[in-house]
């Protein structure tokens, strides 16, 4: 419950329970599973009845394609893992309940599978179901209308099953009731800042002080380790770029990209003013057109008890008027068009932008063409590995490897956070994950041992070597003086706002105003608007909201920023009333409802589990993703 609660504060976003169940069984399919040795083809057994090795890799593959087309290529072997084991655990999860379903007599007409395959839109033409669209798009997808029913069948049983078994859990109303003032009790905050700025600024000391603190702090003027590398990287992220594809080939993967991409549809961004009377909103077309700002025209409109609307990236159909979204979608833009005759009176309006959804054709292009690539520069790199492999067991220096295995070379000297001597970003080619790889690895490696191949992340491949090892130091009084004087009176400056933020935290506490104690020290007060445990109020740093709920009012606390001190005194606390605020009380109700039907479910299938005593061949599923 605790990280439900966590989960709900961060949003009301609604799930559907059948999704939910489907993710937790996933992770519960994976962490119960045990390992079954001795047969060819079953890698699982579920109630004793076999599940062929075939099945899970079929839909193992349909996972795998639509990860590679979306990342742009093959995923790792992790990542194959995961496609793998969530594969696994949804076969397991359908015959489990299939068995259920057999053993409880659960039917499935025909005409409920129908009626469910006519209202997919994606089978849909102009509305209506097409057969030749369906077979179309189960074809891209690699499978087959027969599978495809099979899988609507099961879906449906599944969803009578759960159904039953779900229908009647709803939370208890006091549980309902405490949650809801959790989440929405609302708190007023009046904030003291206290600026580093505003402080004045000390008088330089003498050099003995400076030199005592240099001394006493010498975290802050040591020089990191610095290490000196060598570095050969061969990565299909920075081979790509150099490879040359056939523009026939390009071609013939964009017609393809574009026969899968949904038509573009028009968009309009448009501001619109509403009118009950042709003589106002005539009036206000003509103030439109003398070049008013959308705020005057605002203003205006309610003067005239008009309402003004600003609707952006707009569908056609999503225009509440038929005869508004006609002439929307005719006018050109930055032009004030009007009046026109609407189901709720006249309409006056200016088409700010013009736009339309989908992929751009150049965008488009340019990505078939970058997944081209990184298909050549990973199939480049796979028959390159093995010669670089080989050339490093042969203690080849990194500077003589062979040229043409599409490597990349780099040599510096870095910090263990990958910068340079000066602080700035070390120029090590790559993205994060890979950049991050090799500094780990050149601060693990000791000075002259030989390269070794190492995996990166995305199917890169590095090997390095560190020639010199420069330990961390106290860096010379002399080359730092002026740093350490920056330090030492930075230091002086927050310990003169922490003073003072201390002394107005105590006043407050001791039964002062907020408002007395920072006239005192000549601070300004500020009021924060309501905020609630998960919306912190604008201009309140983060880590006080917790604490603010758990003072009274007239309590203090106080925070270091990064710009000075804020002190915080509670006002005043507002509790919810689930009478006066329906909607969000209904959301929340609605959300504990699919979270126990989630455990309910869960629960169901662990059971489901329990009495078939689900086995899995791990040696067999290993071989479906190597």
């Amino acid at each position: 419950m605790i990280v439900w609660v966590r989960k709900l504060l961060e949003n009301w976003v609604a799930r559907g329970f059948f999704a939910l169940l489907v993710i937790g069984f996933v992770f519960w399919g994976i962490s119960n599973v045990t390992t079954l040795i001795g047969s060819n083809t079953a890698v699982a057994h579920v109630g004793g009845q076999e599940i062929d090795v075939s099945v899970v890799q079929a839909a193992y593959q349909r996972a795998l394609n639509q990860a590679s087309q979306n990342g742009g290529g093959t995923p790792d072997l992790a990542t194959r893992r995961q496609l793998a084991l969530g594969a696994l655990s949804g076969v397991l999860r359908q015959q489990l309940l299939q068995n259920e379903q057999r053993r409880l007599g659960v039917v499935v007409p025909d005409s409920a599978v129908r009626a469910m395959i006519d209202a997919i839109p994606s089978f849909q033409t102009n509305g209506v179901f097409n057969e030749q669209t369906f077979n179309q798009v189960l074809e891209q997808n690699n499978t087959t209308p027969d599978r495809f029913i099979g899988e609507i069948k099961d879906d449906i049983a599944g969803q009578q099953l759960l159904g039953a078994v779900l229908g009647g859990v709803a939370p208890p109303d006091e549980l309902l009731r405490q949650l809801f003032s959790y989440i929405a009790e609302q708190r007023f905050a009046a904030v003291v800042n206290i600026p580093f700025a505003a402080q004045a600024q000390p008088k330089p000391p003498g050099d003995a002080v400076l030199r005592r603190f240099w001394q006493n702090n010498p975290a802050l003027f040591t020089a990191p380790e610095l290490r000196t590398a060598k570095i050969v990287i061969l990565s299909p992220a920075l081979l790509a770029p150099k490879e040359t594809v056939a523009p026939a080939d390009v071609d013939a993967a964009y017609a393809r990209a574009e026969a899968a991409t949904p038509p573009a549809v028009p968009l309009r961004s448009v501001q619109v003013i509403s009118v009950d009377n042709l003589a106002a909103s005539s009036r206000l077309e003509a103030a439109w057109k003398r070049n008013a700002s959308w705020a005057e025209m605002q203003a205006m409109a309610k003067k005239f008890g008009a309402n003004s609307i600003e609707l952006k990236q707009a569908k056609q159909v999503e225009i509440p008027s038929p005869a508004l979204g006609a002439a929307v979608f005719a006018a050109q833009p930055g032009q004030v068009n009007g009046p026109v005759a609407g189901t709720n009176g006249m309409y006056v309006f200016k088409v700010t932008d013009v736009s339309a959804s989908g992929t751009d054709a150049a965008a488009l292009r340019a990505q078939v063409l970058q997944s081209l690539q990184m298909q050549k520069a990973q199939a480049d790199v796979a028959q390159d590995v093995d010669n670089l492999q080989d050339a490093l067991a042969g203690q080849t220096p990194l500077d003589q490897l062979p040229g043409n295995l599409g490597l990349t070379a780099v040599e510096g000297t870095m910090d263990a956070n990958g910068n340079a001597a000066d602080g700035t970003p070390a120029p090590i080619p790559g993205g994060a994950a890979l950049k991050a790889a090799i500094v780990k690895a050149v601060f693990a490696a000791h000075a002259g041992d030989p390269a070794q191949l190492t995996n990166g992340p995305d199917g890169s491949y590095f090997a390095l070597t560190v020639s010199a090892v420069t330990p961390p130091a106290l860096q010379p009084y002399a080359q730092v003086q002026a740093k350490v004087l920056s330090a030492w009176t930075q230091q002086e400056i927050t310990r003169e706002a922490e003073v003072q933020a201390a002394s107005l935290m105590q006043a407050v506490n001791q039964g002062q105003s907020i408002q007395t104690a920072a006239k005192a020290i000549g601070a300004s007060v500020s009021m924060t608007a309501g905020f609630t445990r998960a919306v912190p109020p604008a201009g309140l740093p983060g880590q006080m909201v917790p604490v603010l709920f758990t003072l009274k009012p007239g309590q203090a606390t106080m925070q270091q920023t990064d710009s000075g001190f804020s002190v915080a005194a509670l006002i005043k606390t507002v509790q919810p009333d689930p009478a006066a605020d329906p909607a969000d009380y209904a959301r929340l109700q609605q959300e504990m409802v699919k979270e126990l039907q989630n455990d309910a479910g869960e629960s169901l299938l662990n059971g489901l589990q329990a009495r078939d005593k689900v086995t899995v061949n791990q040696k067999l599923l290993a071989q479906i993703y190597q």
